[in-house]
């Protein structure tokens, strides 16, 4: 291999990893560059990984770890290594992967930080601490104290969800009024009946930390961005209206999302959410230091940020550069979630071995 080719690996990641890796692709030829893309994961997701130019399995163990990064890293002589998951440790570990050569992207550049972003009721509070708008947010320990706020609520609607968590896990709007087998009927709307709630728990032998907050029924604003160190380079809201999304680059919401970004001192492709407040203020939900599921329909903006987010970080386009280019290629856009089914690869040709 030519190692003056500029090169990315992109370690395990969720769901849009290979709709980040295409949208990538994509954007490199448009712009006439050769660009190599390695990804990984520790499953056989070959739907990622075969997208890829080259791809690695990861070990499983969690000692085997380090030592496969870098042997991959004296082997192929990658630039950037983006990762998405177990950012804490990849912190940690960070002065011995950068001794590589390697530009190491986590989506935060303090551990710290990255630490408070996976505790929700800590990321409320430090953003009522630097005062920005935040939905309100109350810690549920045990379901004794949900009761008594169930009991007498703290506010008009209620809905909760655990500490920690992602992808709306372990989400539940409370309605008194809805029936006791909507939870088994309609588990995709997300509404239960307090008692209901409260008795399966009872059932359960832990009741892990819970978020307990009023429910807005206004659009969430989802806004991806590309940021370095702290400073948003670009970034795009997505209005939702159930299935549709609006996506823009301005509002409320879009410049709260910047100013949570900032103080967070988020690093690479992360993602804010917020809802509106009864009187249209946009109230930070929580922030997300990795790419959002939904990114790779912001493409529809006429704006790559997967791929302006690695010619950033490979050094091939300036911030001046890609505000610049947002500013000549952005325009509204209505999209919709349609289903899609893409044929399983059952063997990679792109698959490489690295020996421990």
């Amino acid at each position: 291999m030519d190692n003056k080719i500029k090169r990315i690996w992109f370690m395990e990641g969720f769901s849009s990893q290979r709709d980040i890796i295409l949208a990538v692709k994509k954007f490199i030829k448009e712009q006439n560059l050769t660009i190599e893309i390695f990804a990984s994961h520790r499953e056989n997701r070959n739907e990622i990984l075969s997208v890829a130019d080259f791809a690695f399995i990861e070990p499983t163990e969690e000692h085997q770890k380090l030592p496969f990064i870098i042997n991959v890293l004296a082997q192929y002589h990658i630039d950037v290594m983006y990762i998405v998951k177990n950012a804490i440790w990849f912190e940690q570990h960070r002065t011995q992967i950068e001794a590589m050569g390697v530009k190491l992207i986590t989506g935060g550049s303090d551990i710290d930080l990255l630490k408070c972003s996976n505790n929700k009721m800590d990321f409320a509070l430090f953003m009522q601490q630097h005062q920005l708008p935040v939905v309100p947010s109350i810690l549920i320990e045990h379901l004794e104290q949900l009761q008594q706020h169930i009991d007498n609520p703290p506010y008009d609607s209620l809905c909760i969800k655990p500490v920690h968590g992602i992808y709306g896990m372990g989400f539940w709007r409370f309605d008194d009024n809805v029936s006791a087998a909507k939870i088994f009927s309609h588990p995709e709307q997300r509404v239960v009946k307090p008692s209901v709630y409260l008795q399966l728990y009872a059932a359960a032998d832990t009741f892990p930390p819970m978020v307990l907050m009023p429910y807005l029924h206004s659009p969430e604003h989802s806004v991806d961005m590309v940021v370095n160190r702290g400073e948003v380079i670009c970034a795009i809201a997505r209005e939702k209206h159930g299935s549709k999304q609006y996506l823009k680059n301005s509002g409320p919401a879009y410049e709260l999302a910047c100013r949570c970004a900032n103080i967070m001192q988020a690093d690479g492709l992360v993602n804010v959410q917020t809802r509106m407040d009864k009187s249209g203020h946009p109230l930070l939900l929580e922030i997300n230091m990795r790419p959002s599921g939904g990114v790779g329909y912001t493409q529809y903006s006429g704006v790559n940020l997967a791929g302006l987010m690695v010619l950033f970080h490979l050094d091939i386009l300036s911030q001046a550069q890609i505000q610049t280019y947002c500013q000549q290629h952005f325009k509204t856009a209505e999209v919709i979630s349609a289903t899609s089914v893409n044929e399983y690869p059952e063997n990679l040709s792109n698959l490489i071995t690295i020996s421990l």
